[in-house]
């Protein structure tokens, strides 16, 4: 059995999006540099290994071939008793447009359940990825006339767990208004933007939707009293601006400093984010950290052990 396969075909359309296949071979770069046996599969062909690698996980909408290439390769190795790293998006992506960093996990791609080797963490990647990206992490702030920042997601990726964005978004904001009457400030997936989805919301009073493709989400967060998600990254943008955060889903990246109730909306929690903030950077490598095989070589006494969630 190969020690890793290395999928660039999990990515739809190789051609356009050359920064993801770039990761994928540097991946498999650090494998073969750590003297291991790896393929680089191009084709659609799966093929059983200790550890097959590809971009991103098997949402829950249908999709091209890649994505039927990654369900097959998730329920295979499962079947074989064998490992599957997902590759996702930075937690900082929000300012980091070159994806420098990235997410590497084993068997999964939400925090609560995957293996991400990152466990009470120094602070050395945190170090790393702050002077890097030039990242802040700002004291708590307190906004009394603030507003509320709903940011939405994807709808039919896998983060939303089936659900749909915009009934959940209707949840939400009926929910906040029975504790509170700020304004609430909409802000939709710059990927899964069609205005004609939100024209209902600018007739409301007291709620104000913003142009996700011409505005940033830091300064969405300006000013903020809070914000709200489902199970976003973009949630790390608020922790580190020092923005309340609430959120629904326990898989979400800054589930353990956020506030869970919304009964809390006007009284939200401070927690302690220092810990939180290490392990979370060490999820995160650059493709120099592939290329040397330190990724491969962090995980490797995570794949003795076969799986079969």
């Amino acid at each position: 059995m190969l020690d890793c396969v290395v999928y660039v075909s999990s990515v739809a359309n190789v051609k356009k999006h050359t920064r993801k296949s770039q990761c994928l071979e540097s991946f498999a770069t650090g494998v073969a540099n750590s003297g291991d046996r790896v393929h680089i599969e191009h084709d659609y062909v799966y093929t059983p290994s200790r550890l097959a690698v590809m971009l991103g996980w098997a949402t829950t909408n249908t999709g091209g071939r890649n994505i039927a290439l990654r369900k097959e390769i998730i329920a295979e190795q499962r079947r074989c008793g064998q490992h599957t790293m997902c590759i996702d998006a930075s937690c900082w992506k929000y300012i980091d447009d070159g994806s420098r960093y990235l997410r590497y996990s084993l068997n999964g791609p939400f925090y609560d359940r995957a293996e991400y080797a990152n466990h009470n963490s120094d602070n050395t990647k945190w170090e790393e990825i702050k002077h890097t990206l030039n990242i802040e992490l700002k004291s708590t702030q307190s906004n009394p006339r603030g507003h509320i920042l709903i940011c939405m997601q994807r709808d039919g990726g896998f983060a939303m767990k089936a659900l749909d964005p915009l009934e959940w978004l209707d949840q939400k904001i009926q929910q906040i208004r029975k504790h509170s009457q700020r304004t609430i400030m909409i802000r939709p997936h710059p990927g899964d933007y069609r205005a004609q989805d939100f024209a209902q919301y600018r007739k409301q009073p007291g709620i104000k939707l913003v142009d996700p493709l011409n505005t940033q989400l830091v300064d969405n967060l300006n000013g903020a009293h809070a914000s709200v998600f489902f199970n976003s990254s973009a949630s790390v943008a608020a922790v580190c601006a020092g923005i309340p955060v609430f959120a629904d889903d326990v898989s979400c990246v800054a589930w353990a400093v956020a506030n869970q109730d919304i009964l809390q909306i006007e009284s939200p929690a401070t927690f302690a984010r220092e810990q939180w903030l290490y392990d979370l950077a060490a999820a995160h490598w650059s493709d120099a950290d592939a290329q040397a095989g330190r990724i491969w070589k962090k995980f490797q006494p995570y794949l003795t052990s076969t799986t079969t969630s």
